[in-house]
């Protein structure tokens, strides 16, 4: 907390400011504005006269390079964000080729085209199992189509030859 403050009394007054803390077990901690090495010369009066031309030229350093440090950050996410963009492009031409499915023996599929592959069979056999169920019906109106469980079914069809009450 105490660095904090002093890195707010910094930034809103614009001092340069320095800080020393030992703690009980001896370990040193430190906070500078611009850097403490440049703060303890210049009051320890390394620094030629009242000139703060060292001390600024400290700042600007330091200055410039957190600028190149947050720089090149930034740059290594433009380039991650690149590849994330042609990982995206090469997806979306696989997926556009992924309706071509058709065409390629089925071993020859990448994923996309395997997914397609999958979703369009799943409803062909719904599709193919509605029409069954329809022309069933159409042909036998009495005809009942149960379930695979043991549950019993309606009794025996009246007219046709197909009992259903076999306990399958």
């Amino acid at each position: 907390g105490l660095f904090k403050k002093a890195s707010e009394l910094c930034t809103l007054c614009d001092a340069k400011l320095a800080m020393i803390v030992f703690s009980p077990a001896g370990k040193v901690f430190s906070f500078g504005h611009p850097n403490v090495d440049v703060l303890l010369d210049h009051f320890r009066g390394r620094v030629v006269g009242h000139n703060n031309t060292n001390l600024d030229e400290s700042y600007t350093k330091l200055h410039v390079q957190m600028l190149n440090k947050s720089y090149t950050k930034v740059k290594a996410e433009v380039e991650k964000e690149q590849k994330n963009k042609q990982s995206r492009a090469q997806n979306e031409r696989e997926n556009e080729n992924a309706e071509e499915w058709w065409s390629k023996y089925p071993l020859e599929l990448n994923l996309s085209q395997s997914t397609c592959m999958i979703r369009v069979l799943k409803d062909l056999k719904k599709i193919v199992d509605e029409k069954a169920i329809q022309l069933i019906h159409q042909t036998n109106p009495n005809f009942y189509v149960g379930s695979s469980s043991n549950a019993a079914a309606p009794a025996t069809v009246s007219g046709g030859n197909i009992s259903t009450n076999q306990g399958f």
